[in-house]
């Protein structure tokens, strides 16, 4: 019997099924703005994936035609104020939580992937689009930088010169450019999103947790490390993968096959 688990907060929905987590936004109203209880809400649900060993990938996507357009401004009183500053900072933690949860991260854009809302997008590790998402890095519309990691994580998706072209002028782009210019893994159409990105989510599911979690956690650091440096967490991570009964396991089962491969080519 399949194991279903949903939880409704007030700002996001949390499922799971099969060792998949979905967080979808839920503020259809606003486009999936982000408030504060948003944020909360979402470390929240964050926390509870990476305590959980049964949960192999996550989903972030939204509901209706958003999948958050960033930051609700008119809930906080200004950028400016205090609460802002302390808005800002917790946003920080949930980027932060997003880049060291050492579980793969698939964001499934369905509609407006907008500021603060595109820069989240970007701290996952796979970015599935619908046919009909659109882009933007829009903080210069309104007098701002670039924020939750865009400045970081844009340039090593795009390009420096094509990033730096996206946050001067904050023009919209649509879901094929994005895929050209490799913001996103792949363009789908809109009504097949959600299964596109749960079939990708168990193909990783169904392999170990723990390479692929290293994995993500010394490419997320590879462009900051000499060769050197990088063979030394390569062999500190594949020593730590030899020693588990997972990888003991998947050998058994590949010689076993690669014996009974060698009996056909024989015969």
């Amino acid at each position: 019997m399949i194991r279903k688990e949903k939880t409704v907060f007030k700002k996001i929905i949390f499922e799971k099924e099969e060792g998949i987590a979905v967080i979808r936004f839920n503020r259809p109203e606003v486009m999936n703005a982000f408030d504060m209880e948003t944020v909360e809400e979402l470390i929240k649900a964050i926390g509870r994936i990476r305590n959980d060993d049964d949960t192999k990938v996550l989903i972030i996507t939204g509901t209706g035609k958003a999948f958050c357009v960033g930051v609700d401004i008119t809930t906080i009183k200004g950028i400016h104020t205090d609460q802002g500053t302390k808005f800002l900072k917790r946003g920080h933690q949930i980027i932060l939580n997003l880049v060291t949860l050492e579980k793969p991260i698939i964001a499934a854009i369905n509609g407006y992937a907008f500021g603060a809302g595109l820069n989240l997008a970007l701290a996952s590790d796979m970015i599935i689009a619908s046919d009909d998402a659109k882009f933007s890095q829009s903080f210069v519309k309104i007098g701002l930088v670039s924020d939750m990691g865009g400045m970081y994580f844009l340039p090593r998706s795009v390009g420096l010169n094509k990033a730096k072209e996206l946050m001067f002028v904050g023009e919209t782009i649509d879901a094929k450019e994005a895929e050209r210019i490799g913001m996103v893994n792949r363009v789908v159409p809109k009504d097949g999103l959600e299964r596109v990105a749960k079939e990708l989510a168990k193909k990783i599911a169904l392999g170990p947790l723990e390479p692929i979690g290293l994995m993500k956690k010394i490419l997320n650091q590879s462009a900051y490390l000499d060769l050197p440096s990088l063979l030394e967490w390569e062999a500190q991570a594949q020593e730590i993968c030899s020693q588990t009964d997972d990888h003991k396991r998947r050998i058994e089962a590949f010689l076993e096959r690669r014996k009974k491969t060698l009996k056909k080519v024989k015969r």
